[in-house]
């Protein structure tokens, strides 16, 4: 490998000669070529828990499916797959991150209170520190201790010490060894660090006061060396989500996307999983977390089966409760991934009919709303701006009602863009 590169395709596109390419490019043997091709959908299937290889070889070419994110796949080599709706689209890399960042740490807009920061034009950075700020002074009531080793020096004796230190005392005291109670630990240690890195760069000059505040309301210590996944004291799990966000906040998660941080966070994301995600916390946001449901268990009938019966049920994405002044509809609301554009045409496959019909039978909800992401469109880019949906079928089943939607999402990392993405998803439900 003679200079650093990285290679882009897109999500279910026709298949591409990239083996050939990264041979040519590196002056390697179009076999190796295909093992690193091979050898990153290895890796990729088993850290996102896929049944199939995400990166398939139809001879010589390349297929990238049910993942999209940046991987390497050798030293000075990248390989960055866009999800299909993204395409390659102006700003498709901070859009993903984007994504990626909600469907990892969906509380940035799942909390009541952070309804308005969908509703403003909030870049990301103001979003995470604002979520940060929430959950640290919605547990700061009940301090996140732990006990720890200390050394201290005081002519008072409490600890354990040295006999030779008894004999000759420093100016300030006997030096000894306590085991405290205390805040200083790892995990405020992260906090800390977070809220003091993220501050400088958030735009919002409200957003970052509140976390030069919470810096400051921490002890300080030494900067943390490392940054484990580690679960906090079980005393304290309610700090357990403010922890994981500082270390996330901590590995580059507060700032745009950066071609440099390659390893930030769940950058590799299986694309079916964060659109799903999009979609429940963008109705969480735009209709209120008390009118919204998320994969409730409901029983559609029994199965028996070696003379042993058991309930069969079915857990659909979103239930939504919509005010109206003549009273309170529901609606199912599924997100879906794939199925909608086959032979060229948009159309909703027998599958997805299938299964709204079981979901409306075991809720006995008549109204079923199938979303679908817009997939980008070189000819035609402008057309899956976010914001712009179309009803492209209604189908009626007896007294069910279905109703599919298709979804633009590109540029929704621009300001006001999640705003408009919220906004159009809650008026189509």
């Amino acid at each position: 490998m003679r200079n650093w590169q990285r290679i882009t395709a897109i999500e279910y596109a026709k298949p591409a000669a990239l083996a050939e390419n990264i041979a040519r490019k590196n002056e390697i043997s179009l076999g190796q070529a295909r093992e690193l091709l091979l050898g990153a959908g290895d890796r990729v299937r088993g850290l996102l828990g896929l049944e199939a290889a995400p990166i398939s070889l139809v001879g010589e070419k390349a297929q990238f499916q049910n993942f999209a994110g940046l991987l390497v796949l050798a030293r000075g080599l990248e390989l960055e797959i866009a999800p299909k709706f993204l395409g390659d689209a102006d700003g498709w890399r901070e859009d993903f991150f984007l994504l990626a960042t909600l469907s990892h740490h969906g509380r940035l807009l799942d909390e009541e209170g952070l309804q308005a920061s969908a509703q403003a034009d909030s870049d990301l950075a103001t979003l995470i520190g604002r979520s940060l700020v929430q959950m640290y002074w919605s547990n700061h009531r009940r301090p996140l201790r732990s006990y720890r080793r200390l050394r201290e020096t005081d002519f008072a004796i409490e600890g354990d010490y040295d006999p030779e230190d008894l004999a000759i005392p420093t100016e300030d005291g006997f030096v000894q060894e306590t085991t405290s109670f205390t805040r200083i630990n790892p995990f405020n240690g992260i906090i800390r660090a977070a809220a003091a890195q993220l501050a400088p760069v958030v735009p919002d000059a409200e957003t970052r006061a509140r976390l030069e505040r919470v810096a400051e309301h921490l002890p300080r210590q030494p900067a943390p060396a490392r940054l484990d996944n580690r679960n906090v004291p079980s005393r304290a799990r309610s700090w357990q989500p403010t922890y994981d966000l500082s270390l996330d906040i901590l590995r580059g998660l507060g700032g745009a996307y950066d071609p440099k941080n390659a390893l930030a966070p769940g950058f590799v994301m299986t694309t079916w999983q964060v659109w799903e995600h999009l979609i429940s916390i963008g109705l969480r946001s735009g209709l209120g977390g008390k009118n919204i449901s998320v994969q409730a268990k409901h029983q559609l009938g029994t199965r028996n089966s070696g003379g042993k019966s058991t309930a069969l049920n079915v857990y659909p994405d979103v239930i939504a409760q919509i005010r109206e002044p003549e009273g309170v509809r529901n609606v199912i609301i599924d997100a879906k991934y794939k199925g909608h554009v086959e032979r060229g045409t948009k159309s909703v496959s027998n599958a997805d009919i299938y299964e709204a019909i079981a979901f409306s039978r075991a809720t006995s909800v008549k109204d079923v709303v199938l979303v679908y992401p817009r997939t980008f469109d070189m000819a035609n880019p402008e057309t899956c701006a976010v914001g712009n949906a179309t009803e492209f079928s209604n189908i009626t089943v007896d007294d069910i009602q279905i109703r599919a939607l298709d979804l633009g999402v590109c540029g929704i990392s621009k300001r006001g863009g999640l705003k408009k993405f919220v906004t159009t998803l809650s008026k189509f439900v």
